[in-house]
């Protein structure tokens, strides 16, 4: 009774959790989500801007903020200070156009000065929080009531103490020029260092580098660089002529016996440093720390998640109900963080480093939990080795069984082998391993002696061509379904190749798995034979027929211009004719007219005749595309009729190995129809360049009259004409095709009746 009533007092608690979970879930979705806007420096690509948005987002949830968040980059590289401030400007006005903000977050030192110089009503009312930013401007804060957020100025101090700690040299520099940047820098040095009696102030170079590391080096001390004006260094190594190219190189050698802190992110500066020192960089910011890009080892300084949180922090007070001038403005969280990656590099011990209370990042789970990942190796390699043991174990008593099955088998079939030995059918088995069992009879018949072969050796047998077929059959009758195919095989081994026709019937289990399958092969050479023959027949019949077709064609072309010469010669020759001047120049035009088309008609029959018999000379060469398309687009311009409006549309110029004559032989005779079918419209030759399929159409596009479906199969063919009447062979486009087919090409019409025509020639690119 009181188990019972124990489970049902667990089962009330769990359902009241639910209830309440649930309900604070829907609570939070129901508010209003507040819009805020969080505006970087520079742009999205540079230090480690990528890394805020999910610190952010992560944080405001840790603080039960809900809100959308919009971030922009002001990418102040790309302006000059005024535009800088409109810039700003413009981006909060736009996302409050979009949608209200309802509070302005700043990441950086330029776009929260650019942002609060702006005087709209958007900077000036709502809240603003500021973040990331070294040295505040205490005049511009103080005019705004409504900002508050963390700053984050370097430790100058702590990071010189911090270079001894990780380098072991105590003696360091940093990059100085005369900057606006520059300038504050070098004032928070001396506000930190005013009262450090362990650190020398060396910015005004008193000391030079060779007295620091000789007579100091129970002391630390901080030194600066000047990569602008490299003369002003001679002050603290030895002078030096300006308008030497190799003063840099010796320059930085002299700094080589110290560390570098960075106070400032400056890529360009520390690639050069890193090449002329030895030491791993300390950094006082977390701008490119991580990254990879430099040795830069570590340092003192407010991480991008430290950042984060005081971001959240301060919003998280604000939506809560505080004014932004009761946040008090405050520094962000600083600690000591290690790039393991670069520490690794150093010969650096992690747990050295851990035990120091160092933050670090870049290690592995394997680094960081190094005896555990050992110990998970080793169990399981030993796990893999049980298991294989026992694998093995199965696999031969599996094996056993199976050789005792085939045994079995083999005895059973005797009789089936005696049956079937000198038959030209035979039994196969395939076993869901891909190994093939034949009977006995088929090798010896094949002179081999029995054996058991692996489905790729039984593919391998077969032609390339009938071996898809197969493949085929195999796929089915894994299914589980019947299937005939026809192969052709060597089995002897000897180069000879017979036809075989193979039937088969997979077996799988309740779950579709394949099993095995089982079927019969028999030598079907003689049907085979059969079939050549009835094609042979064909083939021949077919060729006769073509033969009469052609020759009947060539009659009746032939007679019809020489029926006309031998008439109009008849009329001129007949005695005692009275038929004018006139008359007599109409017959001797028309007489001549079809000396030409008889001459044309022969020439074409013999082209063609030289075409299929492959007795045509071609000579390939390679070609512009553009050099060949010019000649025949220049030829034609001129013999294109005039009332047609004669079109030339250019693609990519690629390069095509032709015979350039047979190549303008058809494309003119593609224009030449184009211009004769073409009452009136244009006609456009072209190319298109297709770099799907490395090919290039040449193309005639007419709009013309077209062609009828059953017009297009047709007219590619021997003494096809359109028009009866319009002059011509007939034979053109067959020798197209022909010539086409000996440039390795493809020709194709396209056309729809009354609209036009689009013949094209498809060339690979060379």
């Amino acid at each position: 009774m009181n188990k019972k009533k124990n489970i049902g007092w667990i089962l009330g608690f769990v359902a009241v959790t639910t209830i309440i979970a649930a309900g604070y879930s829907f609570w939070v979705s129901s508010q209003p989500r507040k819009h805020i806007l969080v505006m970087f420096s520079e742009s999205v690509r540079r230090y480690n801007f990528t890394d805020y948005p999910k610190a952010i987002l992560n944080h405001l949830e840790d603080n039960k903020v809900y809100a959308d968040v919009t971030f922009r980059y002001l990418d102040c590289e790309h302006w000059n200070p005024e535009d800088e401030i409109v810039q700003a400007g413009k981006i909060v006005a736009e996302e409050d156009a979009k949608r209200k903000i309802d509070i302005i977050v700043t990441i950086g030192d330029q776009a929260t000065y650019s942002t609060l110089c702006n005087d709209i009503t958007q900077v000036n009312t709502l809240p603003f929080v500021f973040a990331g930013v070294q040295y505040p401007n205490a005049k511009q804060l103080e005019s705004h009531k409504n900002v508050t957020g963390v700053t984050d100025t370097p430790d100058v101090e702590q990071n010189i103490y911090i270079s001894k700690e990780l380098t072991g040299v105590s003696h360091t520099f940093t990059i100085m020029d005369e900057t606006f940047l520059d300038r504050k820098t070098r004032a928070n040095i001396n506000e930190q260092l005013a009262d450090n009696k362990l650190i020398i102030n060396n910015l005004d170079w008193h000391e030079s580098i060779h007295d620091l590391v000789t007579f100091y080096k129970g002391m630390y001390s901080i030194s600066s660089l000047s990569l602008r004006n490299i003369a002003v260094n001679t002050k603290v190594t030895e002078p030096m002529n300006k308008k030497t190219g190799q003063n840099l190189v010796l320059l930085l050698r002299k700094y080589s016996p110290l560390t570098y802190i960075q106070l400032k992110h400056d890529a360009a500066s520390m690639q050069m440093i890193r090449f002329g020192n030895a030491y791993p960089m300390i950094t006082a910011t977390c701008m490119g720390f991580g990254k990879g890009a430099f040795n830069t080892i570590g340092g003192y300084f407010s991480s991008v998640d430290d950042i984060s949180e005081g971001i959240a922090t301060c919003i998280r007070r604000i939506v809560n109900g505080e004014l932004p001038e009761n946040i008090k403005i405050a520094p962000s969280r600083k600690a000591v963080y290690v790039d393991w990656n670069v520490a690794d590099n150093f010969g650096m011990d992690l747990k050295t480093l851990e035990d120091k209370g160092y933050t670090l990042v870049n290690v592995s789970w394997k680094e960081r939990h190094e005896l555990l990942f050992w110990t998970l190796l080793v169990l399981g390699v030993a796990t893999a080795i049980g298991f294989m043991v026992y694998y093995i174990r199965l696999l031969r008593k599996e094996r056993r069984q199976k050789k005792e099955a085939q045994n079995q088998v083999r005895q059973e079939n005797d009789l089936y082998n005696l049956a079937v030995q000198n038959s030209s059918s035979y039994a196969w088995e395939r076993s869901s391993e891909n190994m093939m069992f034949f009977k006995d009879t088929f090798w010896r018949n094949h002179g081999k002696e029995p054996q058991v072969i692996t489905l790729r050796q039984y593919l391998d047998m077969m032609t390339p061509e009938t071996r898809p077929y197969y493949e085929e059959l195999v796929e089915h009758i894994n299914q589980g379904e019947p299937w005939t195919t026809d192969i052709e095989a060597d089995f002897t081994g000897d180069g000879t190749y017979h036809w075989y026709q193979v039937r088969g019937k997979g077996i799988v289990n309740s779950q579709g798995v394949f099993q095995k399958s089982y079927g019969l092969l028999m030598n079907i050479d003689n049907i085979k034979q059969r079939e050549r023959e009835l094609q042979e027949a064909r083939k021949l019949a077919e060729e006769a027929t073509l033969k009469e077709s052609f020759l009947a064609n060539m009659s009746h072309e032939i007679r019809t211009p020489l029926n006309a010469i031998v008439g109009f010669s008849d009329l001129l020759a007949m005695p005692g004719n009275e038929f004018t001047d006139e008359d007599k120049k109409l017959f001797i035009d028309t007489i001549h007219t079809n000396n030409e088309l008889l001459l044309k008609l022969i020439n074409d029959i013999l082209d063609l005749s030289r075409a299929e018999s492959g007795q045509m000379d071609f000579v390939i060469k390679n070609y512009k595309v553009s050099e060949v398309m010019d000649k025949i687009y220049a030829t034609h311009s001129v013999q294109m009729p005039k009332h047609l409006a004669f079109n030339y549309v250019k693609s990519d110029d690629v390069e095509i190995s032709v015979d350039e004559s047979r190549l303008r032989q058809v494309i003119g005779n593609f224009l030449t129809n184009a211009g004769k079918f073409t009452p009136e419209g244009s006609v456009t030759l072209g190319w298109n360049t297709i770099h799907e399929t490395g090919k290039v159409e040449l193309y005639v596009e007419d709009t013309g009259i077209g062609l009828s479906e059953e017009d297009r199969k047709m007219v590619f063919s021997r003494f096809y004409k359109k028009n009866e009447f319009k002059q011509g062979t007939g034979l053109g486009l067959s020798i197209c095709k022909v010539i086409v087919a000996r440039l390795n090409g493809e020709i194709k019409v396209k056309s729809q009746l009354g609209k036009g025509s689009r013949f094209s020639v498809y060339i690979k690119q060379a």
